[in-house]
């Protein structure tokens, strides 16, 4: 899984915003005032894994042009290609009228007051639709108003061998990261090569960022701030999840010997190599092994995240649609965005994506599909989700501590190097932290 950028598209794109985002007079969606012109609307997509949905985007689209008398551009575009498009549409002026953001994106738009607020279209669309989840409508809110909508939300849940766990001799999945560990280690056979964990700490890994970042909340710990200001990383709560981490790698050795250098796709391959007994992904791993290895799908078991002494924390993650403020069309696009969320087309949209895209609708939550016991993890994990900067609320800071891999590097040296206590690692990514911070 891969839902964060890298730093050189981060740096690219804080250049274009400082360059200036004012408001300008020709923009991509620039509706067209000649009357043998219809306007045109434009919308850019984050293209998605299945491509029954990438089709009822596109046929939605083009049927919204036809009863609204517009022409809809519609743009499907691969994630990692997203900076340099906003970034260049920015400088340029050219911005598409809606536009895909995960949440990350909306709180660094917001820093820089490029988005239009959409508070009374998210109105408009519960009071037509139903309530949006709540968790789903808290990534994109500042200073209480909603910065974007909520499209689809992807959760992380664990994934297990239920035939392994079974000649172990358990009966269930791990309750807690304690059962966790124990249940790794029992699963654990070298000689076999089959590893309980498997977890990976590979440079630019965004799985071990977003995994890490759950069992430290879980124990109490953050790697943020309390109130987006006072780093708390170094406490002996965030030392007690980095020992559990450490001693579930170097301890009980119930990793691969290569996960290590595990890029976001190590742990889908280790798990339908068999290597790998338990590990830690969105729906898109489970739809893989639906399609390509029908008997290892009738071995699997999908769970929750563990819990820590805290409790259980899902790391969030939140995709939504929003509107530029230099968007020639915004109350069109307005319009556009409340006709993608009409719940009549949207379930059949989402569940085509099932287990991968999740509904953001409570109502919608309770479908047969998402009741089935590998789909229902993932809708069940919503409720519990949190955002970066956790305790704090989110800001662009948290997202810059996360996009540079600062937790990452960090752990991946812990486990490298022997003499590297949990003390130290901590204290270290306290001073990296605060040095982001301070910028």
């Amino acid at each position: 899984m891969n839902r964060w950028i890298k730093k050189t598209a981060a740096v690219s794109l804080l250049a274009a915003l400082a360059a200036g985002c004012g408001t300008g007079s020709s923009t991509a969606g620039e509706t067209k005032t000649d009357n043998k012109s219809k306007p045109t609307l434009t919308f850019w997509m984050k293209k998605q894994l299945f491509e029954d949905q990438n089709k009822l985007i596109q046929e939605r689209a083009k049927q919204f042009g036809t009863e609204h008398n517009v022409n809809v551009n519609i743009e499907l575009i691969a994630y990692e290609d997203f900076y340099p498009k906003w970034s260049a549409a920015i400088t340029s002026k050219t911005v598409p009228d809606v536009s895909f953001f995960g949440y990350q994106e909306i709180g660094q738009f917001y820093g820089k007051d490029v988005l239009e607020d959409v508070s009374e279209l998210v109105k408009t669309i519960e009071g037509k639709n139903g309530e949006l989840q709540a968790s789903m409508k808290k990534a994109i809110t500042f200073q209480g108003k909603q910065y974007a909508i909520p499209f689809w939300t992807e959760s992380q849940v664990l994934y297990y061998r239920k035939d392994l766990l079974k000649n172990a001799g358990f009966d269930a999945p791990p309750k807690t990261w304690d059962e966790f560990r124990k249940m790794a280690k029992a699963l654990t056979d070298p000689g076999k090569g089959i590893y309980g964990a498997g977890m990976g700490y590979g440079k630019g890994n965004s799985d071990a960022e977003f995994l890490t970042r759950g069992i430290i909340w879980s124990y109490g710990g953050s790697v943020d701030t309390k109130d987006g200001k006072t780093v708390i990383v170094n406490s002996p709560e965030t030392i007690e999840a980095t020992k559990l981490i450490r001693d579930i790698f170097m301890t009980d050795k119930s990793t691969p010997p290569s996960a290590l250098g595990w890029d976001d796709s190590g742990n889908n391959k280790a798990y339908l190599s068999g290597q790998a007994a338990m590990v830690f992904n969105v729906g898109s791993l489970l739809s893989t092994i639906k399609k390509d290895n029908p008997e290892l799908y009738e071995k699997t078991g999908i769970a929750p995240y563990p819990a820590g002494p805290k409790g259980t924390f899902i790391p969030g993650i939140s995709n939504n649609l929003g509107i530029f403020k230099d968007s020639g069309n915004k109350e069109l696009a307005k319009q556009f965005v409340e006709y993608m969320l009409a719940t009549d087309w949207y379930k059949t949209w989402i569940e085509k994506g099932a287990p991968l895209t999740g509904p953001v609708y409570t109502k919608l939550t309770s479908e047969p599909i998402w009741q089935d016991e590998r789909n229902k993890a993932f809708v069940d994990s919503v409720k519990g989700f949190y955002f970066l900067g956790y305790p704090g609320e989110y800001n662009p800071k948290a997202g810059e501590v996360f996009n540079l891999r600062i937790v990452n590097d960090t752990f991946q040296k812990l486990l490298l190097e022997t003499s590297y206590t949990p003390e130290t690692a901590i204290k270290d990514l306290q001073t990296k932290v605060e040095d982001i911070y301070k910028k």
